[in-house]
């Protein structure tokens, strides 16, 4: 007999993020905590369920308690991770409205001009 789901204080955390998931990664992970707990579900049958193996619905769902939890900060997304950036990221929106302004009304913005060769 398997032991009983765990993490029954996260179940609201879990149904808010179903609900408000935007990924299907979001729905997955709300997926593999509210399936064992709402609707008894073995870790085999969420697996399935989800689309993922055994053990990374188990590191989904443990991640999660430790995020709710407040024991671990949530992973960053790709596009907030920016490794090679030089600015941040307000600073080459606001370069990005000057140099865009000043093409649309055709200017060169300051813009090298080609050397005549």
């Amino acid at each position: 007999m398997a032991r009983p789901a765990s993490g029954h204080e996260h179940l609201q955390a879990a149904r808010d993020l179903l609900k408000s998931a935007k990924t299907a990664d979001q729905l997955r992970l709300a997926q593999s905590v509210l399936l064992p707990l709402e609707l008894n579900f073995s870790m085999a049958q969420t697996a399935a369920v989800i689309g993922r193996s055994v053990a990374a619905t188990c590191n989904m769902r443990t991640r999660f308690g430790r995020v709710a939890s407040g024991a671990e900060v949530a992973p960053r997304k790709k596009q907030e991770l920016r490794n090679r950036a030089h600015a941040q990221l307000q600073r080459e929106a606001d370069i990005l409205d000057e140099v865009l302004s000043t093409a649309s009304a055709g200017g060169n913005a300051g813009l090298r001009q080609p050397h005549d060769v």
